[in-house]
């Protein structure tokens, strides 16, 4: 009696266990995967990083602007780089990336925030638009930082691509019809590790 009643409660768990393996989302599986194996990953752009300080970063951006890399963007705070792209397009075709990081308590970044969009951009031009300019951006993303490709995620109710690698996670969107925006968040800072909680 007492090992078919054992019995019962191992299959038990074992059946609650598959079980709980496939509800389990494919972004809990990753953000579990990666975490478990302990890298940290804070490259963010143009050799900016997260935990940089206020300081820190306006002095990247001092010698960025010398090197005539980047200049002050058009929205106050933001800062402006333009590149062309030859690889996904089938013409040289200039890009505009804005970019403003966001900064914890300590004036330390702990999210930074892309915005691109075509320099060319009118809004009678079809090919110029965000849901165009979106496949591009990922392409981009995913050749500049490698790492894992984007899986669709559902986050603040919208479905969209998410790109988890160590604790950077970058999370693309369409803005307006010209702007296509990438925001990448350290999830192991504290304003945003609740997002990662696994019960």
């Amino acid at each position: 009696m007492h090992l078919k009643f054992l019995r019962f409660w191992i299959s038990l768990l074992v059946v609650s266990g598959v079980i709980l393996s496939c509800t389990q989302s494919e972004y809990t599986k990753l953000v579990k995967n990666e975490l478990a194996r302990g890298i940290r990953v804070d490259s963010l752009l143009l050799g900016i990083n997260f935990g940089d300080s206020r300081d820190e970063f306006y002095g990247k951006c001092f010698d960025l602007n010398k090197q005539e890399l980047i200049t002050q963007g058009p929205k106050g705070a933001t800062v402006q780089y333009f590149f062309t792209d030859s690889l996904f397009h089938s013409t040289p075709t200039p890009i505009r990336l804005l970019f403003i990081p966001a900064f914890d308590d300590k004036d330390k970044i702990m999210e930074m925030n892309l915005e691109f969009s075509y320099v060319a951009w009118a809004p009678w031009n079809n090919e110029l638009q965000s849901n165009v300019l979106i496949e591009f951006v990922m392409k981009q993303i995913l050749h500049w930082y490698k790492g894992n490709p984007f899986i669709l995620v559902d986050m603040d109710g919208k479905n969209m691509p998410v790109k988890l690698d160590g604790n950077r996670r970058m999370a693309v969107y369409i803005k307006d019809e010209q702007n296509v925006v990438v925001k990448i968040h350290d999830i192991l800072h504290p304003k945003y590790k609740h997002s990662i909680d696994i019960k």
